[in-house]
């Protein structure tokens, strides 16, 4: 039988590592337009090509924190409990 807690971690879990799998190229992608244009080599198609990965990159950051969210405490549930020594 599969807990019923395991399943939200799990999909967090592989969410997370799609994440890397596919952000990975995407920072190196974007990394290498900017340390192109820092040393002033202009590639107008690298930079067209750039905006769109951009857009889908931080598409990507926003799914991701909305699905770590959820594990986050909220103002309603208590927090630990810490005993004084």
């Amino acid at each position: 039988m599969s807990d019923e807690r395991s399943s939200p971690y799990l999909k967090t879990f592989v969410l997370i590592a799609v994440f890397a799998a596919v952000g990975t190229p995407m920072v190196a992608y974007l990394w290498e337009t900017l340390n192109q244009l820092m040393a002033l080599h202009v590639d107008p198609v690298r930079l067209a090509l750039s905006v769109p990965v951009l857009i889908v990159f931080i598409g990507l950051l926003i799914l991701l924190a909305r699905a770590v969210r959820r594990y986050a405490p909220t103002a309603d549930s208590p927090g630990p409990v810490r005993r004084s020594p």
